[in-house]
């Protein structure tokens, strides 16, 4: 088993998450928990594959898969914010609403059933990295990845300084911490969550288009595999911290990675081993929970139990 080749394939795995992480970990920020980037990134993808198809266009695809996950961010904005609805409940029926709306334009538009590719989709380039593939292991990993893969990873520097070097990070971080103290200093507080949310969907786009185009090149429905809700899990395991946040979300990519290699040197049920990036996830959120009432307790806020 390749260690390296395991490793790479952990970085395009964990690329989407990344994406989706950095974009809920926005809103997260913000006060609100955007349950909905699952929604975002399938249209995303839909989008992408869409456009890519019938124009053959790269650059065209993404613009509109990032401005497809946008409008939907800007739903799910004026549900929870100028309607006043849950923003869990209007979150799960994005999701819902986007799976059922890719399903219907695949058979209407692609005129197919469950899974579409063409050989009229052109394929993401890989870029070698002449100082970096020189580097014994590294070159190996980093080395060789699509272009949507390195934005994703400078995105997490870029989102760190955003919230903890610049004014309207600043903003974000009061909106979520003291909503109150936040609008009582002039900030306008559904502003600032509406901003977040659209930022969501941008970068969701993003991972959306990169899941259909770049990492495997076709469409399937419900190809998203709940990896916004693995990407959620990321950010509460790391607090909401970018850093902390990729990096959660690379071991889960190496947990699919390995889900997918390890049946072919064990021999062992491929069905069994692709539950293992589920399985970290359940286990990141019990870890999370335990970690919450830990804290709440020692606090006297909170003490673990029913009453």
């Amino acid at each position: 088993m390749d260690l390296i080749e395991i490793a790479f394939s952990a970085v395009r795995v964990s690329t989407p998450l990344v994406f989706a992480a950095m974009g809920g970990l926005l809103s997260y920020q913000a006060g609100m928990l955007n349950i909905a980037l699952d929604g975002f990134m399938i249209i995303a993808a839909f989008a992408a594959i869409a456009t890519a198809h019938f124009t053959g266009s790269l650059e065209l695809a993404i613009l509109v898969a990032v401005l497809g996950a946008t409008m939907l961010s800007a739903l799910l904005g004026v549900f929870t914010l100028k309607l006043n609805a849950d923003v869990f409940i209007a979150g799960i029926a994005i999701i819902f609403m986007a799976y059922g709306l890719t399903a219907l334009l695949l058979k209407g538009i692609l005129g197919e059933d469950g899974v579409f590719m063409s050989s009229a989709i052109p394929r993401f380039p890989t870029l070698d990295l002449p100082v970096i593939e020189s580097i014994p292991v590294v070159g190996g990993i980093v080395s060789g990845h699509t272009l949507l893969v390195y934005i994703a990873w400078l995105l997490v520097p870029l989102v760190a300084w955003c919230l903890y070097r610049t004014r309207w990070g600043l903003r974000v971080r009061m909106v979520g911490e003291a909503p109150e103290a936040a609008a009582a200093a002039g900030v306008n507080v559904d502003s600032i969550k509406f901003q977040t949310m659209l930022l969501s969907g941008v970068l969701c786009g993003f991972g959306g288009a990169y899941l259909s185009l770049a990492y495997v090149s076709l469409f399937a429905n419900q190809m998203t595999a709940e990896r916004g809700l693995i990407a959620i899990a990321a950010i509460f395991f790391a607090k909401g911290h970018p850093g902390w946040t990729a990096l959660v979300a690379l071991l889960f990519g190496l947990a699919t990675a390995l889900s997918v290699r390890l049946p072919q040197v064990t021999g062992a049920a491929p069905q069994l081993l692709q539950l293992i990036p589920y399985v970290v996830t359940v286990a990141a959120l019990i870890i999370v929970g335990f970690r919450t009432a830990r804290s709440r307790s020692k606090h006297g806020a909170w003490k673990f139990g029913w009453n």
